[in-house]
């Protein structure tokens, strides 16, 4: 190849190089760009969350510092008419047995609780309660197969989010197969609630299927 071709295909190269190179570069850093982004967003979206958390919280927190600093007597909107209190508690229709083992290799059973006010609408619970499951089978003593009490503490972290209704109160009751006879399909399931803001005991049971 003679030197001025030489050249002159270099020079064409240059060119294209020129030309398209930038356009290379771009589209990689774009790519790259639009991934950090992306990447920066979601640590974002989650600073906010737990930072609105925190707030929540903190706030809260001030609150109860501000109350525990007053004079022990009531308000008086304490009984305000507007103010919801719990009227009475349900077993939820969604309560069950889980089909995949835990850890322990058994299935436990789930009970979901909810509460409703005077005008049978979904309110937030506040206070202790116990589960007790009894197993009833014609011609044999009832047999109690366990029984739970969580503090008002341990209920407040059982809140659940309604899926396809009001908001429930998750209680996970250990459950072997050993523990139940062959066949058995239900168990009965009692709650006694203490509602902190009343004082009031609340109960309610019914039979659930472990299915």
């Amino acid at each position: 190849m003679s030197l001025p071709g030489f050249v002159r295909r270099v020079m064409r190269l240059t060119l294209m190089l020129a030309v398209f190179l930038p356009g290379i570069i771009q589209i990689s850093c774009t790519d790259r760009s639009r991934a950090i982004n992306a990447g920066l967003r979601d640590q974002i979206h989650e600073l906010k969350k737990e930072n609105q958390a925190l707030n929540l919280r903190i706030k809260e927190l001030e609150i109860q510092l501000e109350a525990a600093g007053e004079a022990t007597a009531a308000p008086t909107s304490a009984g305000h008419p507007a103010i919801p209190v719990v009227t009475d508690i349900s077993i939820d229709a969604t309560s069950g047995r889980r089909q995949q083992a835990d850890q322990s290799g058994n299935r436990p059973l789930e009970i979901h609780v909810k509460g409703v006010d005077g005008h049978n609408r979904p309110v937030q619970l506040a206070g202790s309660m116990r589960v007790q499951v009894t197993l009833i089978a014609e011609g044999r003593p009832p047999k109690e197969l366990c029984t739970l009490d969580l503090t008002a503490q341990e209920v407040r972290d059982a809140w659940r989010g309604g899926v396809f209704g009001a908001p429930t109160w998750l209680v996970s009751v250990p459950l072997r197969d050993e523990d139940l006879p062959p066949g058995t399909r239900m168990v009965d399931v009692d709650i006694f609630y203490k509602d902190l803001r009343t004082g009031q005991q609340l109960v309610c049971g019914d039979k659930v299927d472990i299915r």
